[in-house]
């Protein structure tokens, strides 16, 4: 009798142990889901490159300035490499004080960036000798100028109303020499025209500028990669072909996901609940620029082009650049967009492709810039007080039956906010057809 019993004790004490373990096993299946769709998330790569502010942030323009004659780069690859040595040059002294506009110096250097950039961020693209404390405005352009007794320059960043200034030292007489002797030989440059454009001067090629076509096959970025990256659960995503160019992603709670085809671009909204709130544009930008890393979303060269703050929404925008030049295109072909909501991200629009082999191309030679802006001044069509901005760029079409990308050099201007390629042939029939 009492084997039995101690057998029957053991039975239970197993069947009581067995359990216990099934209740820990079914208690720990929820986290072992959430560590596998973190592991999934984590993992989500586009096959681009993980980018810094300094990689991201790039000038426009830089002018030098010899009396009323203004000099810009014939290459974009020597501005490029110029600004990138700026960017290792020890600034010494920094201070801000009060100012009254533009530097007035008969030979100077100026460097125009796309749109205000927060002096927050300029310890992180520029070297400063010591720990300094930044101001709370932003700056559009730099200017730098020279103490000829001392071989020293003088970086000046002016703020966007031009009422305050930074300014930091460049110790150094190599730098000084550098500039100088563009500003005295004109090596590498060419003449540029300054015009004046929403109480503000733009400069562009005075004479014509030769720029070849470009034919670009492109890879395409798989919409899987993108619902893993945009969706806290993908298993639980729903796909609708709406029609043969928009294919339809929802969970029913966390967002839409628009994909078209036909252009290789993807539309991302998160219907948030949320109030408005406005977001710091520093914090916006380093917000963005790391959600994007974490995915290596940036599939090719992209350059910040845009900072948008506003009650609804705070939104930032790269621009697709290719050999210096920026791409233009339609519906997000060529442009990057994030929208965030108390720093969570309410819109995403991008591209679903990179730019991969050069297929081969012609060369061309744009109209002059002094003739392209005697045709706006005399159009029917335009009114050059709705003209913030002009530059050269590469306007952008997407060959579906060929997997590839063509580039045509244009010339494009920002008109009432939103930019555009220049009918210059319309412009020349009407001016002809008017003689």
């Amino acid at each position: 009798m009492q084997l039995e019993t101690v057998k029957t004790f053991i039975l239970w004490v197993l069947v009581g142990v067995s359990l216990l373990l099934t209740f820990a096993l079914w208690s720990y299946s929820p986290e072992m889901e959430r560590l596998t769709q973190n592991a999934v998330e984590d993992s989500t790569d586009l096959g681009g490159d993980d980018e810094t502010l300094k990689s991201l942030v790039k000038p426009t323009s830089i002018i030098f300035q010899n009396d009323d004659h203004y000099f810009g780069f014939n290459d974009p690859g020597d501005r490029a490499s110029l600004y990138q040595n700026m960017q290792d040059w020890s600034l010494y002294d920094f201070r801000t004080t009060s100012n009254n506009g533009v530097p007035s110096e008969d030979k100077q250097v100026e460097v125009i960036f796309p749109d205000a950039i927060p002096m927050e961020l300029a310890g992180s693209l520029f070297t400063f000798n010591d720990d300094v404390q930044m101001p709370q405005w932003g700056f559009e352009r730099l200017y730098i100028t020279f103490n000829e007794d001392s071989n020293t320059l003088n970086v000046i960043f002016l703020s966007e109303d031009g009422e305050q200034q930074a300014i930091a030292v460049v110790n150094n007489s190599e730098k000084y020499a550098q500039l100088w002797e563009y500003l005295t030989t004109f090596e590498g440059l060419s003449e540029y025209l300054r015009v004046e454009v929403a109480d503000k001067p733009i400069y562009i090629p005075n004479n014509q500028v030769d720029v070849s076509s470009k034919s670009i096959a492109v890879k395409t970025i798989n919409s899987e990669l993108m619902k893993e990256t945009l969706f806290t659960n993908p298993d639980i995503v729903s796909r609708n072909r709406v029609s043969e160019n928009e294919i339809y992603f929802t969970d029913n709670a966390r967002g839409i996901m628009r994909v078209y085809p036909n252009r290789r671009t993807v539309e991302f909204q998160n219907p948030l609940q949320t109030t408005p709130e406005r977001m710091e544009p520093a914090e916006l930008v380093e917000q963005s620029r790391v959600n994007i890393n974490d995915h290596l979303g940036w599939t090719d060269e992209y350059h910040l082009i845009d900072i948008h703050i506003n009650g609804s929404a705070n939104t930032v925008r790269y621009q697709m650049y290719y050999e210096g030049y920026p791409v233009f295109g339609s519906n997000y072909s060529s442009v990057i967009e994030q929208k965030y909501r108390e720093s969570e991200l309410q819109e995403y629009n991008r591209p679903l492709y990179s730019l991969a082999n050069y297929l081969g191309g012609d060369e061309s030679t744009l109209m002059s810039g002094i003739r392209v802006i005697e045709l706006l001044e005399n159009s029917s069509t335009y009114n050059m007080d709705h003209v913030q901005d002009i530059k050269i760029g590469y306007d952008l079409t997407y060959q579906s039956d060929a997997d590839a990308v063509t580039l045509e050099p244009a010339w494009f201007m920002n008109y009432n906010g939103s930019w555009q390629r220049i009918d210059l042939t319309n412009m020349t029939s009407q001016q002809e057809g008017g003689s």
